[in-house]
């Protein structure tokens, strides 16, 4: 097994990072009256949660609110009105948006003027819908109110969507790795598998330093590079590579520790028997408090994949 240093905090990503605005939570108003769209736009004009402000996207029937749907699954709050087009145009969609999309996280908030014609606890017991609301209640602090109750419901649901999902990358990527035949193969599918377990691209290069019986230093070679790195291939060394990499590779050397700084992801990972390796990454999108951590859960699992491999390259069995 490996010994993995983290550094116990680490930085933030870089300024470019932390300036970009994040994307604005999309929000469908679904209503045949036009008032009802721009009242409730202009109440919630100035409204954020979780440093994100809103978008909204209007349907004013529920065909047109059906075709806006199909193409969007991004949407994190419907406000939706009962009678439209006819008496249950509202509930049609609400269980066209749960039934035949399957569409479960979005958060579905029914509004009616005409309470009588869809009673509220026939349809809170009939179809999927997280609120119900008469117009006539629903004054600038209850509307708020919604938004904000509807809102970290929608977050914290995807939240736990995506937790799973990369749980299911990150097994996958474990498997393929485990798979490999040989170091560069190895470092090949390390590279290859992050990217893919993290959900974006990722370029960068996977290193190592080999110890004789002796642990004399060996030489820092290059063992796999994605393609921007591709030229710094057949045994490269840590001289060949540019002097930004460079730095941080010396640095990860120096202190035997992993870290993210700038965009970029270094990984330090040291076997028992004194053999190094580095990861270096460039990512395309910051990571957040779990990418991160899931990211050192599969470097940690990774690690002990890469000291079976050495010891079988070397011809000793593990031990």
């Amino acid at each position: 097994m490996t010994d993995m240093v983290f550094a116990d905090e680490l930085p933030d990503p870089g300024d470019e990072a932390r300036s970009r605005p994040l994307d604005p939570w999309l929000v469908m108003i679904v209503d045949d009256d036009p008032a009802v769209h721009q009242v409730t736009q202009l109440v919630m004009a100035d409204f954020e949660f979780a440093g994100r402000k809103l978008q909204f996207l209007n349907a004013y029937s529920g065909a047109e609110a059906r075709d806006l749907l199909r193409d969007r699954q991004d949407i994190a709050l419907i406000l939706l009105d009962v009678v439209m087009e006819s008496e249950h145009a509202g509930l049609d969609v609400a269980r066209f948006i749960r039934e035949e999309l399957r569409n479960t996280q979005v958060r579905i908030v029914l509004r009616t003027g005409q309470p009588g014609q869809a009673p509220e606890e026939h349809v809170i017991k009939t179809y999927d819908i997280n609120d119900y609301k008469e117009k006539t209640e629903l004054t600038k602090r209850k509307l708020i109110t919604v938004f904000y109750s509807a809102l970290r419901s929608y977050r914290d649901i995807v939240i736990l969507s995506q937790s799973r999902a990369a749980l299911r990358r990150s097994i996958d990527a474990i498997t393929q790795i485990h798979d490999s035949s040989n170091l560069r193969h190895f470092a090949s599918a390390l590279l290859e598998q992050v990217g893919h377990m993290l959900g974006y691209q990722a370029q960068g290069l996977c290193a190592s330093r080999m110890y004789a019986a002796s642990h004399a230093e060996g030489r820092l070679q290059v063992l796999a590079a994605t393609s921007d790195y591709q030229g710094l291939l057949a045994d490269a060394q840590v001289s060949d590579l540019p002097a930004d990499v460079r730095d941080a590779l010396d640095r990860a050397l120096a202190t035997r520790q992993s870290s993210f700084e700038d965009g970029r992801f270094i990984g330090y990972y040291r076997t028992h028997s004194g053999n190094e390796s580095l990861l270096y990454m460039v990512l395309s999108d910051p990571l957040d408090d779990e990418g991160r951590e899931m990211l050192d859960i599969f470097c940690a699992n990774v690690a002990i994949a890469y000291e079976g491999l050495l010891e079988r390259d070397r011809g000793r069995p593990t031990p």
